[in-house]
């Protein structure tokens, strides 16, 4: 504790300025440049979306498809086909998932938060595009083989033959691969940096 009678401060021990208010401290910089980032989400997004085309050509071409004619004998063989449609669904859109993301990732060469949701809800939207170019795809096939079993091509009937994807959980399949490649490409740069 100070003396009472010990007289003002030398100038040299002030903790204060001189003068006036306290200087504001500096505020550090964010490294993150915001209105980039948000460029590589939306033409992110929309280019891994674009590529959900080709992964559902390259489906329609590789998927086991429907034998109308063995489902006039047995109901059993509708679903085969649909599970290996599937599988093929869930290992095209991982495959091509990863090299887009890696393509991706090479173009950006420092990838943040932008472009973790150009790779996250591109891969989602890629997915659901490539399911839907599967099915149009396929649907003037599906209406023709049930035409030429002598069925009618009524609604109910379509819906449970046609080709798309079934099972719902194979669509996070290209998201899930591309936040991973992300993972990997963050990581690396982290220890080139570190």
């Amino acid at each position: 504790m100070t003396s009472p009678y010990a007289g003002p401060p030398q100038p040299g021990s002030w903790s204060g300025p001189a003068y006036g208010w306290p200087a504001v401290p500096p505020q550090p910089r964010d490294p993150i440049n915001w209105a980039a980032e948000a460029v590589i989400a939306v033409a992110g997004t929309m280019f891994v979306a674009i590529t959900g085309a080709v992964a559902g050509l390259l489906w329609d071409g590789a998927a086991p498809k429907l034998s109308f004619r063995a489902l006039a004998v047995s109901a059993d063989q509708t679903f085969r086909p649909q599970i290996g449609a599937d599988a093929w669904f869930l290992l095209i859109t991982v495959l091509v998932g990863l090299a887009v993301s890696v393509a991706f990732c090479l173009v950006v060469r420092r990838p943040g938060p932008g472009a973790a949701v150009a790779l996250g809800a591109g891969g989602l939207l890629a997915a659901l595009v490539a399911d839907r170019v599967g099915f149009v795809a396929e649907r003037h096939a599906a209406v023709e083989g049930l035409h030429a079993v002598g069925y009618r091509a009524t609604g109910d009937l379509i819906t449970q033959v046609d080709f798309r994807v079934h099972a719902l959980g194979v669509i996070v399949g290209w998201p899930l691969v591309a936040l991973a490649v992300l993972g990997v490409f963050v990581g690396i740069d982290a220890m080139r940096r570190g």
